[in-house]
């Protein structure tokens, strides 16, 4: 070490130019460390902002889904509604009144292309409740169909034989009676009979005529009341199925995010 020492006192200049390579050689250490550091620091505030936005993204994708899904089944609910009132319609129409059958299919056809869409976004348990809801519907639009015609006819007709004109109503009773007969008559002797009652058109009593068999309308009414019901309850069980999948009993309020913690105070 003093012979170090002595060199370097002999020699001040080497001394000075070793001091300044020290200094530079610190110095270009210091840089590299301090850019290693801010390069950390830049990557993790880069993960950070990536993860941050790939959560954003994911909020706003469940927020459109829950959005999507809640006015989808509320407008499958509301074009089944509509579709039965118009098919209930058919049991105060004529039977000829085509306009009539065309609005009913088209509002089951409004039914079957909601049910469509709910099928790719609703969860499984939604989208079998609302199959079996849409084949209720179904059934009873095409009960409304069979038996809406017949049931007006033998409803105007049971207004007729409860008629207070004295004539009216006995020529609704002799035509029960040919309705009643189990045997021995035919199409034109029901019709014939049919004809002859004051206020009941040639629509109706051809209907009557063909389908009526007495007391027929009462049980055409006692069924499609049993398909009304089970319509209904298939609706209440869609509704408890999209709560389940809205999560509508859960604190929907927004959740406050941790403050995302800055590079350089992590520990």
């Amino acid at each position: 070490m003093t012979a170090f020492r002595q060199y370097f006192e002999d020699n001040p200049e080497i001394f000075a130019a070793l001091v300044a390579a020290i200094a530079i050689l610190g110095g270009l250490l210091g840089s590299v460390i301090g850019a290693k550091i801010q390069a950390n620091g830049g990557r993790a505030q880069a993960d950070a902002a990536q993860k941050a936005a790939e959560i954003a993204a994911e909020a706003q994708r469940v927020a459109a889904l829950w959005n999507v899904r809640q006015l989808q089944v509320a407008e499958f609910i509301r074009c089944v509604r509509e579709a039965v009132a118009t098919s209930q319609r058919l049991y105060e129409a004529e039977p000829d009144d085509q306009e009539l059958r065309q609005l009913v299919h088209a509002a089951y056809q409004a039914i079957e292309f909601k049910a469509a869409e709910l099928i790719l976004i609703a969860t499984e348990e939604v989208v079998n409740v609302v199959e079996a809801t849409l084949l209720a519907a179904e059934e009873l639009e095409q009960e409304a169909m069979d038996s809406g015609p017949t049931a007006h006819a033998e409803a105007v007709f049971t207004r007729l034989y409860l008629s207070r004109d004295m004539e009216t109503a006995r020529a609704a009773r002799v035509a029960q009676n040919v309705l009643n007969a189990e045997t021995g008559e035919t199409y034109e002797s029901r019709t014939r009979a049919l004809r002859g009652v004051p206020g009941l058109s040639e629509t109706l009593a051809h209907e009557l005529a063909v389908n009526s068999g007495g007391g027929n309308r009462l049980q055409w009414i006692e069924t499609g009341g049993r398909k009304s019901n089970v319509l209904e309850e298939k609706l209440a069980e869609l509704v408890r199925a999209t709560r389940t999948m809205l999560r509508s009993e859960d604190d929907v309020a927004p959740a406050t995010p941790e403050p995302r913690r800055r590079w350089w105070r992590a520990a």
